[in-house]
């Protein structure tokens, strides 16, 4: 005997819920739904009252704004570019705008700005380290980290070397390491004892030839090339030490190869028959 298989479709048709039963579990839902968007409105405002009131309260009025790490820039200058006052709501302020504000001073490097509930505001700023003059169209000041950030004034009081052979476009398109081993060689004169950076007029870059520097005492050029600085300075040293200190009738020094230093004289030494010609120490 041959069975008749079942109708899968006609069993689950019979086993399906009651359409009364299932259309209103349906519109339970969706009243529920429409009573949630019926609250948003509600609370969106209640949110927006309850903001505007914190933002407005004279119980979170500015009663203290304190300022650090400022050296160059006044705290006056500061006060004046945050933009924010006493007796002003402390959450009234965005704070991202308040640090750019501050960072409109060139001398600033970076500003952080944040609020101590309920009536305080605390203002710290890093100052660039100033590090050299920079000769371009003007002289422009440059930081420890070697960003021309603004041009010299009388007023900035800095007694730097200055620093040549450099151009704006140059700076920028700079692939050769040269600003590298600028900031290198002025780091080693500065951390250096015995000849250091207050010793020095001047330092020129040249791409074909590097850096050189020239002495504040008697302007003679020392030819460094882009790296050794240390070793090269200290052959320097060692032929100073051994004319008794004196650079009198030297035109400059090519210090490329340490150790063997060719010394030129300037041409009235050689007229006179001095030490003279190119030569070695």
């Amino acid at each position: 005997m041959i069975k008749k298989p079942l109708n899968n479709k006609r069993r689950n048709r019979k086993l399906r819920e009651p359409f009364l039963r299932r259309a209103g579990r349906v519109s339970g839902r969706f009243m529920k739904v429409l009573a949630v968007l019926a609250l948003m409105p509600a609370l969106a405002y209640g949110g927006w009252r309850g903001y505007k009131e914190l933002t407005t309260t004279e119980r979170l009025a500015i009663e203290t704004i304190n300022i650090a790490g400022a050296k160059r820039v006044s705290e006056d200058d500061i006060y004046d570019l945050a933009g924010i006052e006493e007796g002003e709501n402390i959450l009234s302020f965005k704070v991202s705008d308040v640090v750019d504000n501050i960072r409109r001073n060139p001398w600033i490097k970076e500003a952080d700005v944040s609020r101590s509930l309920p009536s305080t505001v605390n203002i710290e700023v890093t100052e660039r380290e100033p590090l050299a003059l920079v000769k371009l169209d003007a002289l422009y000041v440059m930081d420890a980290s070697g960003v021309v950030f603004k041009r010299y004034s009388s007023e900035d009081g800095l007694d730097l070397p200055v620093v040549t052979g450099l151009t704006m476009d140059g700076l920028k398109e700079d692939s050769g390491g040269l600003e590298d081993g600028l900031l290198k060689l002025i780091r080693t004169l500065r951390e250096r004892k015995g000849f250091n950076l207050a010793m020095v007029s001047e330092i020129h870059v040249d791409r074909v030839y590097g850096l050189s520097v020239f002495t504040l005492d008697e302007g003679v050029r020392l030819e460094l090339g882009m790296a050794e600085f240390e070793a090269k300075l200290a052959s320097f040293e060692k032929i100073l030490r051994s004319r008794g200190g004196s650079l009198a009738g030297i035109e400059a020094m090519d210090l490329n190869n340490y150790r063997e230093v060719v010394v030129r004289f300037s041409a009235n030494v050689v007229k006179e028959g001095g030490e003279a010609h190119g030569k070695k120490g």
